[in-house]
């Protein structure tokens, strides 16, 4: 394999030539010691290799894997897979929400979001955090189930008897085999429950079953308390922070979209719930429109088994997007490294996985893995497989098991492959500067059980 690394001893004609202040080139990226400090530590976070002491060896392999993965992703982008369908579309997602989060900080949040105690109180009271409220509950997943919960109920049976019957999983996961919620804000309840249990008395049965988004509630009001202000003080101050916010951003898109004179177009929004195959506008503003193609192909197939009501909701949502898109690129947000970075780190984690997938576990699917490669992975390992007891699993048990790990290990000798090739290919692009490499300090990554006490 060829590599060229730096030699410090060059002379130019003015005098020697300056130490190079980065750890490796590949073609025109550098790697400072920030970066290759950073990026290993990412690579032994994630299992890359287990290293007993960081010494040269330990930190050159780590920055040959940092290495091959920029080659992988150069690769990848000669190849044009950052136009493959799928790649590029959650590319444009993490552009989206780089580019609206840029406007948002710049554009929208400009004010001080620090409240007055007077302020916090009043907040606290109109938001219903300063009651919280101890009730028990029974969800039912039909009306009919909910009335025998609450005959049963009135007529002397504990919750205790009634919750593994007739509450649905979900709740029972949740909240535990008695019903018991624990102590809740009234502002956290459900808006459906929130007037009767303002209104119930403290160990009353509420007389109905009531219907939510996740089933018929049957419930009790225990307890009913007020919360301590100076308690809650530093929670209330996030909560109205976060409010404060998140009124500012609203406001920000509802100006934007005066500004670029949204208009919706009733036809089209129609063919959202009666498609008749012709391409319709659904929204139209300043410089742009959204038509019923571009809304299903940019929603998730999930869409589909939206009511009216929600398509309408998230088609106006997607041409609010893209209108903060158009004034995200006026504003040349699209182009400032705290957006590119982001984008551009989702883009090379996709086409290394692409890479990964490909050459790596589809090249290893076409190797056959016979019943004699099984066989023989089990005699060379009988210790993998032999129980606390000293007796042996017997094949037919694991078989399958040393099947999927020799088609892993296949995986990985592929890829391996792969990168070697890689490595032979841009070998001219390669820099390393093995001083500059040796002045980097790593921490081992401690293994369970162990002390991260080995480094330099």
């Amino acid at each position: 394999m060829k590599l060229r690394t730096i030699v410090l001893i060059a002379l130019v004609a003015c005098g020697t030539e300056p130490e190079p202040t980065y750890v490796a080139r590949i073609g025109e990226t550098t790697l400072s010691k920030e970066d290759f400090k950073e990026r290993a530590q990412k690579l032994m976070e994630t299992g890359y290799k287990h290293f007993e002491e960081m010494n040269a060896d330990a930190k050159l392999a780590l920055l040959n894997g940092v290495i091959a993965r920029e080659l992988l992703v150069r690769e990848g982008l000669r190849l044009g897979l950052d136009r493959e369908p799928s790649i590029a579309r959650e590319v444009e997602r993490t552009e989206q929400r780089a580019v609206m989060n840029k406007l948002y900080e710049e554009e929208a949040l400009l004010g001080d979001y620090t409240s007055t105690e007077e302020e916090l109180r009043a907040f606290a009271k109109e938001r219903e955090y300063d009651v919280e409220v101890l009730s028990r509950q029974i969800v039912c997943a039909t009306e009919e189930e909910a009335l025998e919960v609450l005959t049963a109920l009135q007529e002397g049976s504990p919750f205790e008897s009634l919750v593994p019957i007739y509450s649905t999983e979900t709740i029972q996961r949740r909240f535990g085999p008695a019903g018991q919620l624990g102590w809740f804000k009234m502002g956290h309840m459900l808006p459906e429950l929130m007037e009767p249990l303002r209104t119930m008395d403290e160990g009353q049965l509420y007389p109905h079953p009531v219907k939510t988004q996740i089933g018929y509630h049957v419930f009790r009001l225990d307890k009913r308390r007020h919360v301590d202000f100076a308690a809650q003080r530093e929670w209330l101050q996030e909560k109205a922070r976060v409010q404060k916010r998140a009124d500012d951003m609203e406001q920000y898109v509802h100006r934007l979209r005066r500004e670029y004179e949204l208009e919706a177009h009733d036809e089209g929004l129609k063919a959202l719930t009666a498609p008749d195959g012709e391409e319709q506008v659904l929204f139209s503003w300043r410089g742009g429109q959204l038509t019923t193609v571009a809304y299903w192909a940019n929603l998730e197939a999930s869409h589909s088994r939206l009511d009216s009501a929600a398509r309408y909701k998230a088609a106006e949502n997607l041409a609010g997007v893209q209108i903060m898109m158009a004034e995200g690129r006026k504003l040349q947000y699209d182009r400032d490294p705290e957006v590119r970075e982001p984008v551009e780190q989702k883009r090379d984690a996709l086409i290394v996985e692409w890479l990964y997938r490909t050459e790596g576990r589809e090249v290893a699917r076409q190797q056959p893995i016979t019943e004699e490669d099984i066989r023989a992975y089990y005699d060379a390992n009988v210790e993998m497989f032999t129980r606390t007891d000293g007796e042996v699993a017997d094949l037919s048990l694991v078989y399958n098991s040393i099947k999927t790990l020799l088609r892993q290990q296949a995986a990985t000798k592929a890829m391996d492959a792969f990168i070697a090739r890689l490595r032979e290919q841009y070998s001219e692009d390669i820099e390393i500067n093995t001083e500059t490499l040796a002045e980097v300090s790593l921490q081992v990554l401690a293994q369970p059980g162990e002390d991260a006490d080995k480094g330099e």
